[in-house]
């Protein structure tokens, strides 16, 4: 198993209980959407660590862009006090990604010896 997939996989628990957390204590329709969009994001987050082993880079910016649509979520209910909330998805999906980019690529071989 690759680290990105470990660490993508852990990110997106985290931001799928975060985004359960808000939507069971939504007090408005600004902390639902929040919550509504953090659980899509997470589970796109998960689909990336998914496909790590074998689209790698794909894979890579799918984590990060899980992590950026994440944290953008946030304002859009009108306070940054759940940030704290969807911050261990957050790492986890940026280094994840991060890992998942910085990861030499294996050279493809050719089936003469």
């Amino acid at each position: 198993m690759k680290r990105s997939f470990i660490i993508g996989v852990t990110g997106g628990f985290f931001g799928l209980a975060a985004a359960l957390f808000v939507l069971v204590t939504a007090t408005s329709n600004e902390y639902t959407l929040s919550g509504v969009q953090a659980a899509l994001f997470s589970s796109m987050g998960l689909m990336g660590a998914a496909i790590a082993a074998s689209e790698t880079k794909f894979a890579g910016w799918m984590l990060l862009s899980s992590a950026v649509w994440i944290l953008i979520t946030a304002p859009l209910a009108g306070t940054l006090n759940i940030l704290y909330l969807y911050a261990p998805a957050i790492i986890c999906f940026g280094s994840a990604g991060l890992i998942a980019l910085l990861e030499p690529q294996p050279e493809e071989q050719n089936g003469s010896s």
